[in-house]
């Protein structure tokens, strides 16, 4: 783990022998803050600290001043913080087995150096312990600092739906706003795509240090470079989501990854290079992004049989989706016949806002960007389906949780709709919706949850396919376009990416 270690001038006897026991333990030690010694108020030294966890530069921190006291009551005001005091060994690993806690806070004028060791050992070498009762207690902990926002998204997250962030970029985790996501937007997991890291690549100067570094390095491939960028941003995002992961028994809190476009028709390097990037990352609640195509399938299963997250993306049709949960089936069976763990998870991205753009033309203007929102609507009557029945619940008694219906690309394309349209008509218990992050903003300022989807939801959007069907648009064949069409975007995403890196290269050599 990497330790953040921070005190006032009252905590600073403490600091340097506590650090060699994170060190002897094995722990990379990091200091914030002040560091002269001279007189200094907790709350600096405090907030230094936590804006490391906060921007997932430090798993967990050792915060000191004179009693304790007071650090503990700056710390615990920080996003994501959940800092404690003890005087003790029991409660030093009990804090984290039980309470996920991530920051301790000692006292310097109320314990010696040797005791402090002790208790800095044992909370160092204590992990969550994930039991069903700690699980509870942490959730409804959690429930508590989430009830303290009660904007729109809060009410969209109490509907059952998760919000997962469609987007990242490094200065949102180093300046913090991806922690006050989480805090105050009840954010909990996060998706990318190629799109969104040449953006961040390309127009910005955020990556340009370590671009220099691995290229001075040796390292020459683009896609080598691109993944090591990548899996550092996904890694530090992980960490803030780790607590979410924890506490939902391994069904929420993920960050994706996605492997090569240009793979999208080739099964096997989509296994070889899932696999690959997984290990690599070597973080529990990182997914691998898979296209739903045909020949992704195979991939899915096979990586699934593995003990692999999946995030299948591309999918747009129910027959699509269809195809996607059963891979996902399949490999979780192949696991139960080689008495293996089923705690694998999986989502399953369709896409929205797609649907529409295409259709607009086509359509009359009573049925004009509805498309979307009724091919979504018979996904989620498939995953109903799908997931329940003796097949499933074999599975599900072995440990198997569902895979979770997706909604992607819900930011809204026709300005003549409200900026929340898709988000407020896809609200769904169950379910995941991942949202641009200017959306997200809309939806947390303006947004309203107009309701859930029910039985009647599922008439109303047979009604429609049937009504489209009727108007000219063949609603079948429009969604295979749909997903050769994402794909081809994505590739041009893919070279747009490469060819960012290589101009960057060339920049800052010439620099």
């Amino acid at each position: 783990m990497r330790i953040v270690m921070a005190s006032d001038h009252a905590g600073r006897p403490l600091r340097d022998p506590l650090a060699e026991v994170a060190r002897d333990l094995g722990h990379e030690v990091i200091f914030a803050g002040p560091q002269t010694g001279d007189s200094v108020d907790y709350p600096i030294a405090a907030k230094a600290l936590c804006e490391e966890i906060g921007a997932g530069r430090a798993d967990r921190g050792i915060l000191l001043c004179g009693s304790g006291a007071g650090v503990t009551v700056a710390a615990n005001k920080m996003p994501l913080i959940r800092a404690s005091s003890t005087e003790n060994i029991y409660t030093a690993h009990q804090m984290v087995e039980h309470d996920a806690v991530n920051v301790i806070t000692l006292g310097a004028r109320t314990m010696g150096v040797e005791p402090a060791k002790e208790i800095v050992t044992a909370f160092l070498k204590a992990e969550f312990t994930g039991e069903e009762r700690h699980r509870r207690r942490l959730g409804e902990v959690i429930q508590m600092a989430r009830e303290q926002f009660m904007n729109p998204m809060y009410d969209l997250h109490e509907t059952g739906q998760r919000i997962w962030l469609d987007y990242i970029r490094r200065d949102i985790l180093d300046n913090g706003t991806l922690a006050r996501y989480i805090n105050e937007l009840s954010v909990t997991g996060l998706t990318s795509n190629p799109s969104i890291f040449d953006k961040a690549i390309a127009d910005t100067e955020l990556y340009d240090e370590e671009i220099k570094s691995l290229r001075a390095g040796g390292t020459t491939d683009r896609e080598e470079i691109f993944f090591t960028l990548a899996i550092q941003d996904l890694q530090r995002a992980a960490g803030l989501f780790r607590t979410t992961w924890d506490v939902s028994g391994a069904t929420d809190g993920c960050c994706s990854l996605e492997v090569s476009p240009l793979l999208a028709n080739d099964t096997n390097s989509t296994i070889e290079q899932g696999a690959s990037l997984f290990a690599r990352a070597a973080t529990p609640n990182l997914m691998i992004k898979v296209p739903g195509t045909p020949e992704g399938a195979p991939a899915i299963e096979e990586l699934i049989s593995r003990g692999i997250n999946i995030n299948v993306t591309l999918l747009f049709s129910e027959s699509q989706y269809r195809r996607a949960a059963e891979a996902y089936i399949k490999g979780l069976e192949r696991r139960a016949e080689a008495g293996e763990s089923l705690k694998v998870f999986s989502v399953a991205s369709v896409f929205v806002s797609r649907w529409d753009k295409a259709a607009m033309n086509d359509l009359p203007d009573d049925l004009k960007d509805r498309l979307g929102v009724a091919a979504s609507v018979q996904c989620w009557r498939a995953s109903l389906e799908i997931f329940s029945g003796p097949r499933w619940e074999a599975l599900a008694a072995k440990g198997a949780t569902p895979q979770k219906l997706l909604f992607a690309s819900t930011s809204t394309k026709d300005p003549a709709l409200p900026d929340t349209y898709y988000v407020s008509a896809l609200a769904a218990d169950g379910t995941v919706n991942t949202i641009p992050e200017k959306t997200l903003l809309a939806f947390a300022d303006h947004g309203e949850v107009t309701g859930k989807l029910e039985e009647s939801s599922i008439a109303e959007a047979d009604d429609i396919i049937a009504r489209c069907n009727a108007a000219g648009v063949d609603v079948a064949a429009l969604g295979e376009r749909l997903q050769i069409e994402g794909r081809d975007s994505f590739n041009q995403s893919w070279h747009d990416l490469m060819a960012a890196i290589d101009e960057k290269s060339k920049n800052l050599q010439t620099a």
